[in-house]
Parts: C-alpha cells; structure tokens; sequence
C-alpha cells in the first residue's frame, strides 16, 4: 500500500523541488530564503535549468536541486536537500558553488563582474566534521587562517543547516527558520498546530 504521507515528504527530492524550486512558488522560496540569508530579497527568479553547464567537453555536470537569481541576478543562490549521507557531501556541494560562481561571467567581461554565490545545504543528517557544533544551522565563508575574522571576499557563501539538530533543539524555537524546518521535517504537525 502506497503511504501518502511519504510520497508528500518535503525532504523527497521531487517534493522539495516542487515547493521551493517550481515556477509560481517564489513567494515560498523567498520566505524559505529570506529566513536564511540577513541580506533583503527584494526580487527572486527561479532558474527552470539546474543544470551547470560544461565548458569542455569531458567536464563533469553538476545537477542543482534549486538554482535562484535573487535581487535581478545581482545574486546566485543553490538549495540543496540531502536525505542520505553519501560522504561526499563536502567536496560536491563545493563543486556546485564554483560552478556556479564561475558561470556568472561571461567572455570578455572583466573578474569584477562575477556575481555573488550563496549555496544552502539542508541535510537530515549531522555531517561528521560539525558534530561538535550544537548550532542547526552554520555559516560558512573564505577566511584567513590565522585571522579568522578577516573574510578574503563575500562572494562565496555557504549555509549548512541540519534537520536533525533542529527538531531536538531548544533554543531559537521562535525563529522563522525553525518553523520552516519544522515543516520540512513534518508538515503535518505544522498544519496540526498552527505553525
């Protein structure tokens, strides 16, 4: 027998792109986002090809879960949904980011025009190198070793945030962010209770 709550599961790959990544449904990614990112989103385009595209012909393709333009293109964004743990995690979601920041320029015009990259890595499992970390949800960019609190460029950003850490948190429960990942882990308890 079919199990309806399973097919309609947010953290189904298909399900998630539908929500989040389906043309019409801007407004709900742009909450999703807007939870997320501190910076205002005034405008969001959801890219129907999540495909990066090759530069060579051996070149490895890299398929998104959902490509946004944020802010007229002045912005890249990559949402990611991963169930299963695959160890790979930290390479690939690295691939896709400078995949993505490299395909903003195109021939001719010059490095200043690369256009900012944020990548969201939503997983429903504690990635082994954060499990110390107590925080679902952690921000990532290019920094000096030595002098941590200097940030080579804001154009790369990276987002990781855990399902698992969020349901058995207990703090942050008045966050926007907790609420949409208390939908994701369970939409119906959300619907049961309000919020």
């Amino acid at each position: 027998m079919i199990n309806i709550a399973e097919l309609l599961d947010p953290k189904n790959d298909y399900v998630f792109k539908r929500i989040f990544g389906h043309s019409g449904n801007e407004e709900i990614t742009k909450g999703l986002l807007q939870s997320i990112i501190p910076d205002k989103i005034d405008k969001i385009e959801l890219d129907s090809n999540p495909i990066t595209e090759k530069d060579l012909l051996d070149d490895k393709v890299g398929i998104l879960d959902i490509k946004a333009k944020l802010n007229d293109g002045n912005v890249n964004c990559d949402i990611e949904m991963q169930v299963v743990d695959q160890k790979d995690i930290e390479k690939r979601i690295l691939f896709y980011w400078s995949k993505m920041y490299i395909q903003t320029l195109k021939v001719g015009e010059d490095y200043e025009n690369l256009k900012r990259c944020i990548v969201i890595l939503i997983t429903d499992y504690d990635l082994e190198k954060l499990k110390e970390i107590p925080e679902y949800v952690t921000k990532w960019k290019i920094r000096e070793e030595k002098y941590s609190k200097l940030v080579l460029t804001n154009d790369l950003e990276l987002y990781i945030i855990s399902l698992e850490k969020a349901k058995n948190s207990t703090k942050n429960k008045k966050e926007e962010l907790y609420n949409w990942l208390k939908f994701i882990n369970n939409p119906r308890e959300v619907t049961r209770n309000g919020r």
